[in-house]
């Protein structure tokens, strides 16, 4: 079977993990480019490829497989027409894409766009995927057969983090929503606090409207209308991926980590346990859980065989998003249906 040909859309300082990453995925590269067009010949000659000027070509015309977008700089930052209409055309072309970032990032300027479609009926997960997520790790797959007869979770704990070159704050923000809303639900207000690294001890800068170009970390609590409650901890300012879960149920409770997961019943005793394999295999290359997650998931999705899993819903998760984003603003919880109702009429 040949290789699936790939085409990179990112930024120089990115161009080693995409090399580590396409190397175990066992994808050839066949052009690169970047959003700062004066640097596309640095990224092409130091992945020894071609180069490509326009993100927008490269999506309607180019001959590859795949197309990953691991720095996408204004491409589909804003809802954009023109750019979601590049995304239909290599859909039509049976070409993948992915992305490091969330597309659209920015929530204002939707409402009578075609987005507002794509959104809403679900179009976009098809037409581009997000990745790395953690929802779709082997270890989460594992985590939900036996999360039915640990029954509905009270309360968890979530932490996430992996580094800068594998996408923005924004990037994490929205992984761990998609798996919030998976595992817990949608939350009735977020509660949401940022800080960037260059911060100090007096002004420091809030997010804006876009989901890009955020570094830096949040911290989150989720009430949700029930009474059940979380609390999560996000950052893309670490040198290795980090990823710690614990849920309690009235079934006990369950610790999750890069290595696996053991679920405890009320009393202590271990009633499950899984653990991550290959983890040896995988120090032994040097390659980050996130840089596997993401060779994994490319994997995936250039062969179209993986688990069952159900699709993103873009437009909770950008509202859970959002509204978090809109909670650092305002200093106060905000309501994901709230900016839901607004998202697709701004």
């Amino acid at each position: 079977m040949s290789k699936a040909r790939c085409v990179l859309w990112l930024n120089p300082d990115q161009a080693p993990t995409l090399k580590r990453v396409l190397a175990h995925a066992d994808i050839e590269l066949i052009a690169a480019g970047s959003p700062d067009s004066g640097r596309t010949g640095q990224v092409a000659s130091d992945l020894d490829c071609d180069p490509v000027d326009d993100i927008r070509v490269a999506l309607t015309s180019i001959d590859a497989d795949l197309l990953i977008l691991a720095a996408p700089g204004s491409f589909a930052d804003q809802a954009n027409d023109a750019d979601l209409d590049a995304l239909k055309a290599a859909h039509a072309r049976n070409l993948s894409v992915a992305t490091f970032e969330p597309i659209p990032a920015t929530s204002t300027g939707i409402g009578g766009t075609s987005y507002v479609d794509a959104l809403s009926t679900g179009a976009l997960d098809e037409l581009v995927q997000m990745i790395p997520l953690t929802r779709h790790t082997p270890l989460i797959d594992e985590l939900y057969t036996v999360l039915e007869t640990f029954g509905p979770i009270r309360s968890c704990n979530i932490t996430l983090g992996m580094p800068q070159l594998i996408g923005s704050l924004g990037a994490r923000l929205f992984d761990a929503m998609d798996l919030i809303r998976s595992l817990v639900g949608v939350p009735g207000v977020v509660d949401a606090s940022y800080i960037s690294p260059s911060a100090g001890r007096g002004m420091h800068p809030l997010p804006g409207q876009s989901l890009r170009y955020l570094h830096g970390e949040f911290t989150l609590n989720l009430r949700f209308s029930d009474g059940r409650c979380g609390a999560v901890l996000l950052t893309n300012q670490v040198g290795a991926s980090t990823i710690h879960l614990n849920m309690i149920s009235a079934e006990g409770h369950i610790i999750a980590d890069h290595t696996g997961f053991k679920w405890f019943d009320p009393s202590g005793k271990m009633i499950d346990s899984y653990t991550t394999p290959d983890l040896d295999k995988t120090d032994a290359n040097n390659l980050d859980p996130s840089e596997i997650a993401v060779a994994n998931q490319l994997i995936e999705l250039c062969s179209g065989v993986g688990p069952q899993r159900a699709p993103i819903d873009y437009q909770g998760v950008l509202s859970m998003a959002h509204a978090t984003l809109l909670s650092t603003r305002t200093g106060q919880g905000e309501s994901p249906r709230a900016v839901d109702q607004l998202l697709l009429s701004m």
